[in-house]
């Protein structure tokens, strides 16, 4: 379960990486030409959204899909995130769930959109192109997190979404880069130190954003690698700050 006192003492990081870790979500909407109920009724479907760097959801949906036709009249939804497998056979009041509520933008022409979904689900590569499907950028107004009986929070949308990250978002590509190339050491010393896989598996960063970075090895047995930062970054040279300090750590564990 979710411990909402981090180890930072940051709830909206803990929460973003909450939503980080779920593989879909469900999503409600307000009806609109729906062909089984009237206009305005609350619709839910289960949709798979990626996060950006900043932590704002990020949907890749049809132009078919009857929720595509609600956000087009109406954009406003609730995003509902589960934390670990939810066992329909029994009630367990202590899931933790989270429900974000925001606005859906039209985000095709915004390239960084488009890559940051990628990076989170390379399989929808096979049909992002389709004529009918398009991205769609959450614009976040208000957070409400569940983590069992008597335990809520509720932020608003500038306390959850990370502001001030721009220079993150441009130099993304760059971050990653200088990593594998200039710093493949530092990053298996980092997965040694703060992971329990072979740091000789040839590890890649393959993403990066405000709350931690996104690896992959050559390894066959060996899935993505998440490992989160022990705080919150906005800029390259917070990446930088924050990686050394992490390389620093494991080394001297080594020594």
């Amino acid at each position: 379960m979710l411990d909402i006192a981090s180890r930072n003492g940051n709830a909206a990081a803990e929460l973003r990486r909450m939503m980080r870790r779920a593989a879909h979500a469900v999503m409600a909407t307000t009806a609109y030409d729906h062909k089984q109920v009237g206009d305005g009724w609350p619709v839910t479907s289960m949709v798979v959204p990626a996060a950006h760097i900043d932590g704002s959801p990020i949907l890749l949906i049809s132009d078919l899909a009857d929720h595509t036709r609600h956000l087009q009249n109406d954009p406003r939804l609730s995003l509902l995130f589960t934390d670990g497998n939810i066992d329909p056979g029994r009630i367990d009041t202590d899931n933790a769930r989270l429900t974000i509520f925001g606005r859906a933008a039209v985000a095709d022409h915004v390239p960084e959109t488009r890559q940051r979904y990628l990076q989170a689900h390379p399989d929808a590569t096979q049909y992002a192109d389709f004529a009918d499907f398009g991205f769609y950028h959450v614009m976040v107004e208000a957070v409400y997190w569940v983590g069992g009986f008597g335990k809520q929070r509720r932020l608003k949308g500038d306390q959850f979404i990370i502001d001030g990250c721009q220079s993150l978002i441009a130099g993304h590509d760059d971050v990653i880069e200088h990593m594998n190339i200039d710093h493949a050491d530092a990053i298996a010393d980092i997965v040694e130190h703060f992971t329990d896989q072979d740091k000789n598996d040839g590890w890649k960063m393959v993403a990066i954003d405000c709350d931690g970075m996104d690896l992959e090895c050559n390894s066959a047995d060996s899935r993505p690698l998440r490992i989160e930062f022990i705080e919150t970054i906005r800029s390259p040279g917070d990446a930088r700050d924050i990686l050394v300090e992490m390389c620093k750590k494991a080394r001297a564990q080594m020594a």
